[in-house]
């Protein structure tokens, strides 16, 4: 099966460059002149969660797909942005960090989500082609509790909920794929990288650990392809999906995401470049699961 995964779009009524980016990003996925992929993974940071915000987006899903032939079904996973109509003026909607949280609630923020996505709660799961596919999201905001800050919130009833799901059937020479806007580090992986991101962090971890199949997409830091950080080994593998629209440490042009390609037990994951509609060079990483 083939699948890609996309996220930190941050498309805004008012900012036509995004808007362009994730139009091109979009029609490049869903090009009909190529096989169709299986799935689309817009993992987290859609736009700042204002209502303005889904509409625009929806309306640029809309519009690719009335020229592609393709009908490839988009899930998405929640990111910290989806919160942060808290940080906009409600009469304006001009950015007022000043009066945060703007008369919002995280209940509000998530309930925008939901209706935008067609779910009725934040982490849910599908399998497709006999093979897992888990969506993870934060619950909570800073609305809540100031700590969280950009991080992730997991419920007890989540983490309960991951633990059966995980159990599920599980191959440990079958791949279990797991989305997260924000990534999760742990000391036992290879990345330079320690930020706590993860407000359930040692619990998350302790949890996928049982489970060295797992392979874990993770949004949030813009990090450009190949970056130190992108592809961390742990008892688990994470990978993170760059940007659609801003992506560090490259031009301001730049657009990427990942392309899956899974085949019975083995895995690659490659690079794609939305700006120049091309593989990444030299972005190909292979797993194997089987004996």
């Amino acid at each position: 099966m083939h699948f890609a995964v996309i996220s930190d779009l941050h498309v805004r009524s008012t900012d036509e460059n995004a808007q362009a980016k994730v139009e091109n990003a979009l029609s490049d996925l869903l090009d009909p002149q190529r096989s169709p992929l299986d799935l689309i993974v817009v993992n987290g940071d859609l736009g700042d969660g204002l209502p303005a915000d889904y509409r625009v987006l929806n309306q640029l899903i809309q519009k690719v797909r009335s020229r592609s032939t393709q009908k490839t079904p988009l899930l998405f996973t929640m990111g910290n942005h989806e919160f942060y109509k808290a940080y906009h003026d409600p009469k304006t909607e001009a950015w007022n960090k000043e009066t945060f949280p703007n008369g919002e609630t995280d209940e509000q923020a998530v309930q925008r989500f939901l209706d935008f996505s067609g779910r009725d709660q934040v982490y849910t799961d599908r399998v497709m082609k006999g093979y897992h596919f888990i969506f993870l999201g934060s619950e909570k905001s800073a609305m809540s509790d100031p700590k969280i800050g950009d991080g992730v919130y997991l419920s007890e009833e989540q983490l309960t909920w991951l633990k059966q799901k995980l159990a599920e059937n599980a191959d440990p020479q079958k791949p279990i794929f797991v989305f997260l806007h924000q990534p999760l580090f742990t000391d036992k992986g290879d990345s330079p990288i320690h930020t706590q991101y993860v407000q359930q962090q040692e619990e998350l971890a302790k949890i996928l650990e049982a489970y060295p199949q797992v392979v874990l997409f993770s949004g949030h830091l813009h990090l450009k392809i190949g970056a130190p950080g992108t592809a961390v080994h742990d008892a688990f593998t994470l990978f993170g999906d760059s940007s659609v629209t801003r992506v560090r440490q490259a031009t301001a042009e730049a657009s990427e995401g990942l392309m899956v390609t899974v085949d019975g037990s083995k895995v690659t994951v490659q690079g794609r470049d939305f700006e120049y509609h091309q593989p990444i060079p030299q972005s190909d990483i292979a797993l194997n699961y089987g004996t």
